[in-house]
């Protein structure tokens, strides 16, 4: 019987996810920062109070989805020692145990146990020291006890020499990469003050967003603005979005009162949203000349922190007419060779464009329905109008504005390209 940890019981409920144990806004962060939003909409105290030996006793299904590893990678930061399931999705079991973390699949210790009991976890026998009982456990083969003694299986693999001499040595890895032209930076929060400064020098970026991959240059330089219309292959007369924080709104647009009081609670999330524009603070070539401005701010922590140092403005990074892309691979080869700079933040979190919607108008226009919820935004504006094609027949009040297409032109007075 080898001992594994003793420490405190955390005791989960049936169907933890993997979006719970790793939200997918925070992916972008380094894992030593992402794990302290694990579980955070159910337990919000479970990242700041686990210790360093604590062990998570959870229900039925525990960790299916995703089968990306930065759910595992947030428990084993978080210093979890073991887990013991009703029962697991494989993927999640693999992914656990190849960094290290014992799973034992028991249907009978999570009924019998409390968040914060003092328990014990050996290869064979689980010992409840507030309860004062024990059960056995199936024990773990030799190989997967070697396996977490030498702190997971690519640990072991090098102490046991089963790396190539010919292969690279890690330190030769680099974080940056390049791609032809285009060099590509991971959405670590170290690399933002980098990525402002080119975007400072007139560089465009593409970058990730909340909705799809992203074109976007600083406002202050009108030849970095112009060459998004380039490699768009873009009319110019399509205004683009500001992308700030939320809280800024009212320094660029006129906000009624009535749209003011949603903009912090309601109207929050994948949705971009179209009001009168004030003064000249936002240039004529990035709103072409319009009496108005789209804004919205996003929810990926990398661009939020480029967004409150420097005014930039976006668009979709895909030709016109083409399919917004997901993923960096997918903007890259539809803009190739002529891009300068990229960050990698992984897959978008909705994979469609923003919701677009007009307040500037009334009654209010739905340009674009998205992933923000239809039918709420009908609760906020019940006067709210839209297109014939493809919208709620509530919506439907012989109006047409536009056609539903991935290139939308937000002055909604013409078809999008």
């Amino acid at each position: 019987m080898t001992l594994i940890t003793k420490g405190k019981a955390w005791v989960l409920p049936d169907e933890v996810n993997t979006d719970m144990l790793a939200p997918t806004r925070y992916l972008t962060l380094p894992s030593e920062k992402y794990c302290k939003h694990c579980l955070e909409v159910s337990f919000p105290d479970f990242a700041r109070k686990v210790r360093e030996g604590d062990i998570i006793i959870a229900g039925t299904d525990f960790g299916k989805g995703s089968s990306r590893e930065h759910a595992s990678q947030a428990l084993k930061d978080l210093g979890i020692k073991a887990v013991i399931a009703s029962s697991i999705s494989p993927i999640m079991k693999r992914n656990l145990i190849n960094i290290g973390i014992p799973v034992f699949v028991d249907e009978d210790i999570h009924s019998i146990c409390d968040t914060g009991d003092i328990v014990e976890v050996h290869s064979d026998m689980f010992m409840n020291h507030s309860k004062d009982f024990e059960s056995v456990l199936r024990e773990l083969p030799p190989f997967v006890v070697r396996l977490i003694e030498q702190g997971g299986l690519f640990n072991m693999i090098v102490k046991n020499g089963g790396l190539s001499k010919n292969s690279r040595p890690l330190r030769e890895f680099t974080e940056v990469q390049e791609v032809g032209n285009t060099k590509i930076y991971p959405a670590y929060e170290k690399y933002v003050d980098t990525v402002i400064e080119r975007l400072e020098r007139g560089e465009v970026l593409c970058g990730p967003f909340d909705t799809t991959y992203g074109l976007f240059a600083s406002i202050k330089r009108p030849d970095a603005v112009k060459k998004i219309y380039t490699l768009k292959k873009r009319s110019d007369k399509m205004p683009l979005t500001m992308i700030v924080p939320r809280e800024r709104f009212s320094d660029y647009a006129e906000i009624p009162e009535r749209v003011e009081k949603l903009l912090m609670n309601e109207l929050m999330g994948p949705i971009s949203i179209i009001l009168p524009k004030k003064g000249d603070r936002v240039p004529d070539y990035v709103t072409s000349g319009l009496k108005t401005v789209s804004l919205a701010d996003g929810e990926n922590s990398f661009m939020r922190k480029i967004m409150e140092e420097i005014e930039i403005c976006g668009t979709s990074a895909n030709i016109s007419g083409m399919p917004p892309p997901s993923m960096l691979s997918g903007a890259l080869k539809q803009l190739g060779d002529d891009l300068t700079m990229a960050v990698d933040g992984g897959p978008s979190l909705y994979r469609i464009g923003h919701t677009v919607i007009d307040l500037s108008k009334k009654p209010p226009v739905l340009i674009r329905p998205g992933p923000y919820n239809t039918k709420k935004l009908i609760q906020l504006f019940p006067e709210l109008i839209g297109e014939e094609e493809g919208l709620p027949d509530e919506l439907v009040k012989g109006h047409s504005i536009i056609d539903i297409s991935p290139e939308v032109d937000i002055r909604a007075t013409s078809k999008g390209d």
